[in-house]
């Protein structure tokens, strides 16, 4: 083999490989959440230590590429909208749900937040309304109703009103992703751009954890949940990393599929680490809510 054709094969694998090791990282993260609020640490704790720990990361990466954060008025904006509405809301809520539901579950409705995303656009005029992806909402929102009937992935419906409050996780990515498009700062990088996000969210978490009296100094008697918190700061780092990369070499569309990849593995790493089980309807919600969410993308890239 020639090496321009070797070179040619590497450019073909290289953004598969790197999808493939997004939805690893992101998907671990439903059952980060439920590892450490089973520790008896607050969401607002763990949202700290994670986004903090991030944003060091991501600094050095920064610094080592000498691209510096914006501190522009419309940069601390979109840091604070981006680290409190799209992290501190949404992954304080994964935490708090998790110890009541199965990670799995959390992985499944974290794929609605394209559907979510769009019906926002709609609502603010941002996009039209397309058949194609009107009917993607309507499915999606029928695998979200098989998700949480009881039968489906819940063993008591008691549990319904926590499993509701869950939708809250992709409500929250949605609006970021709204905002995320309409407020970027111009000509900023992504990675610095991550960086403010990351320590935004750190500041409100920190203020909640503060208000709450739930802030857990790592360096007290340190222990093995101290150890996962870390993982999951790498783990979120890396993820941010791997995401912009997989931007610049396949660009946005190919990355949307990484939803899915997210899914599927957040609910095996819900198996292997904690033995969850799962049923038939669990996994017919899941098919039904991939439709919806396919023909979503799908309206998106015919527009395209």
């Amino acid at each position: 083999m020639s090496q321009e054709n070797e070179s040619q094969t590497g450019i073909r694998w290289l953004p598969l490989i790197m999808l493939i090791v997004l939805g690893a990282f992101w998907g671990a993260n439903p059952s980060y959440s439920k590892a450490l609020a089973a520790s008896q640490l607050s969401p607002a704790a763990v949202v700290f230590w994670q986004t903090f720990l991030a944003g060091v990361l991501l600094s050095l990466v920064c610094l080592v590429r000498g691209k510096p954060v914006p501190l522009t008025r419309r940069a601390i904006i979109y840091y604070l909208v981006i680290g409190l509405v799209g992290i501190d809301i949404s992954y304080m809520t994964m935490v708090f749900v998790t110890k009541y539901v199965t990670a799995g579950y959390a992985s499944v409705v974290i794929l609605l937040s394209p559907v979510l995303t769009y019906i926002f656009a709609t609502l603010f005029r941002l996009e039209k309304i397309n058949p194609v992806r009107a009917i993607g909402i309507a499915i999606g929102f029928m695998g979200a109703g098989l998700l949480v009937f009881p039968k489906g992935s819940l063993p008591s419906p008691d549990l319904l009103p926590i499993a509701l409050m869950a939708f809250i996780i992709p409500t929250g990515f949605a609006a970021a992703n709204i905002y995320s498009e309409w407020g970027r700062p111009k000509g900023a990088d992504n990675e610095a751009l991550a960086v403010g996000t990351m320590f935004a969210a750190a500041g409100g978490a920190l203020i909640v954890a503060s208000i709450d009296g739930t802030f857990h100094p790592i360096w007290d008697a340190p222990g093995q949940r101290d150890l996962i918190l870390l993982a999951h700061a790498c783990s979120t780092a890396i993820a941010f990393m791997l995401f912009y990369r997989i931007v610049m070499i396949a660009g946005a569309v190919y990355l949307s599929q990484v939803g899915y990849l997210g899914t599927l593995f957040g609910v095996a790493w819900g198996i292997v680490i904690f033995g969850e089980s799962t049923t038939i309807w669990f996994w017919v919600a899941i098919l039904v809510v991939g439709v919806g969410v396919g023909l979503v993308n799908l309206g998106k890239r015919k527009k395209s």
